[in-house]
């Protein structure tokens, strides 16, 4: 019965924990934020730490300042080489032709618009599908719409801004003090599981960190296939080819869903002002769905059993039905921090619940 009473005792204090978490998530999305960054600045400050001038150590809050702006300067130079990127693609969007447009899908949709009549005669004679097309690309870029979404990017621009500021504030002191991070969990339990709760995260920190360099690499591999894929055989230009790459390979970060998304989107601009000159457009919608196809083929078979299964150490069937219940519980939102947040429940579980047969199952492969 005691035994019994602890364990509702520590189910007890983890739903309160995992409430306060949820209740205060902000703050704590800006402090899991700084704990991954000042794990990417820990291998710079211990660099920085081996440093010396005969008898001089660098103090260790310069040695996290720099660290700090190395990371910090990383960021900024891959947002610089992408940012034009993305200006171009924007200025494509807005010297976007409509009239011109309509006509270049107009004779590909003749064929499909007259079976349409066919097949539901209430439509009526003039039905065209291009038509339903057009009016929604101009509704999308009417005055208000175009006012409402610099309105809403200037907003996220001061949040981003203010959450950029008070992440950096929280890394330089996670860099700086050594075990600052695990300090602030361990305040969380008694004493006496000290030495459960050291194990746990340092498990946990080899996991994530396998995770999200695996995710990292995803990414770069996923940019990486569609930019050829996209430049050599949809012959688009380089420029045009890289940003919408990338934008996949960013969206495919959101499972299952994430990949159509980002190939609908791509698609759309590729046809609405990426046309290559003397494109079918026929044949472009047949080679684009080759190469989304074939991207995300390799992702299936070849990425992601490497990245979540071994990274997480999770069965894919596993894997697949807690993204299912985090999607039913926090939409997208919830798909994406599932894994690590998985990850970190059971290594926890495994340190303070290993008695439980379902726990055993759970955590073997960890």
């Amino acid at each position: 019965m005691n035994q019994l009473a602890k364990y509702i005792i520590g189910i007890a204090i983890a739903l309160v924990i995992a409430f306060i978490a949820w209740y205060f998530s902000n703050i704590v999305i800006y402090i899991i934020i700084s704990a991954v960054l000042s794990l990417m600045g820990k291998p710079i400050m211990e660099r920085l730490d081996r440093l010396k001038f005969r008898k001089f150590h660098l103090p260790r809050a310069l040695s996290a300042f720099i660290s700090l702006f190395i990371l910090f300067s990383f960021f900024a130079a891959l947002f610089m080489f992408i940012a034009p990127l993305f200006g171009s693609l924007f200025v494509n969007i807005s010297n976007t032709d409509l009239s011109s447009l309509q006509m270049k899908i107009s004779e590909p949709l003749a064929e499909f618009n007259s079976r349409i009549i066919k097949i539901f005669p209430p439509v009526g004679g003039d039905f065209r599908v291009e038509d339903i097309i057009i009016e929604e690309v101009k509704k999308m870029f009417t005055a208000s719409s175009i006012t409402n979404f610099f309105a809403s990017v200037t907003t996220l621009l001061m949040r981003t801004l203010m959450g950029v500021l008070i992440v950096l504030f929280i890394t330089f002191f996670f860099i700086k003090e050594k075990d600052m991070f695990d300090n602030m969990i361990l305040a969380l339990f008694p004493d006496k599981y000290e030495n459960n709760v050291r194990r746990a995260l340092s498990s946990i920190n080899s996991l994530l960190v396998r995770y999200f360099f695996g995710l990292s690499i995803q990414i770069m591999s996923i940019t990486t296939l569609n930019t050829m894929g996209l430049y050599f055989v949809a012959g688009l230009d380089f420029s045009l080819a890289i940003v919408l790459a990338f934008l996949t390979g960013v969206l495919n970060i959101i499972p299952y869903i994430g990949p159509w998304i980002g190939a609908i989107f791509a698609s759309a601009i590729i046809l609405t002002t990426g046309l290559p000159v003397g494109a079918d457009i026929g044949s472009l919608v047949v080679t684009l769905i080759s190469v989304f196809l074939f991207t995300q083929l390799v992702d299936n078979f070849v990425f992601q059993p490497v990245i979540f299964s071994n990274s997480a150490k999770a069965h894919p069937l596993e894997i697949f039905i807690l993204l299912l219940i985090a999607a039913s519980v926090a939409g997208v939102v919830g798909m994406l921090v599932a894994i690590p947040s998985y990850t970190i429940i059971r290594v926890f579980a495994r340190e303070f619940f290993s008695n439980f047969k379902l726990v055993q199952k759970l955590t073997d492969q960890i």
